[in-house]
């Protein structure tokens, strides 16, 4: 089974604790509970420029060697057995596994799980543009929100994907 990122309330932690009292389990908890301020994204001062990429989650989601879980903006993958979701997995893998990005914040800075919102940028270029100019996200655009900064160029990189029939747009 892989490993898959979860975001638990600290008030169910620290409501189940209690049972875990004398189990493996307990040491656990606790660790969490001690260190969440090394998980907690939504202080600003947990909102880095520069960070370099642990792990690839997904096609739109990473991990920071700071522990922080980052959601690109403005572009959602295909999810667990979807279509493309392998595909769109692996090329963000190949375009920030491992490396030093920029992270460049828009309107919302964190959403409700608790992870940063950004454009993750990488050699200059911007990833979710990048995989959505490969078909391999879809540009999210919300209607009584403020416009994403480059909700212009997401939508004319996806555009050109439908076009040219690539990944998610090739049935």
């Amino acid at each position: 089974m892989t490993n898959k990122l979860i975001t638990i309330p600290i008030k169910i932690l620290t409501d189940i604790l209690p049972l875990l009292k004398g189990t493996i389990h307990e040491k656990k908890i606790k660790d969490l509970l001690e260190n969440t301020g090394k998980y907690q994204t939504q202080n600003i001062g947990y909102f880095p420029k520069k960070a370099k990429v642990e792990r690839i989650v997904d096609g739109d989601t990473v991990v920071l060697s700071s522990g922080s879980i980052v959601r690109y903006v403005g572009i959602t993958a295909p999810e667990n057995n979807e279509p493309f979701e392998k595909e769109s997995t692996e090329e963000n893998r190949k375009l920030v596994e491992g490396k030093t990005v920029s992270l460049e914040y828009d309107n919302y800075k964190a959403d409700k799980f608790g992870r940063i919102l950004a454009y993750v940028v990488v050699g200059g270029k911007n990833v979710s543009i990048e995989l959505a100019k490969k078909g391999l996200t879809q540009v999210v655009v919300y209607l009584h929100k403020k416009p994403f900064i480059y909700q212009d160029q997401l939508l004319k990189a996806q555009d050109d994907a439908k076009k040219k029939r690539l990944g998610i747009w090739s049935r």
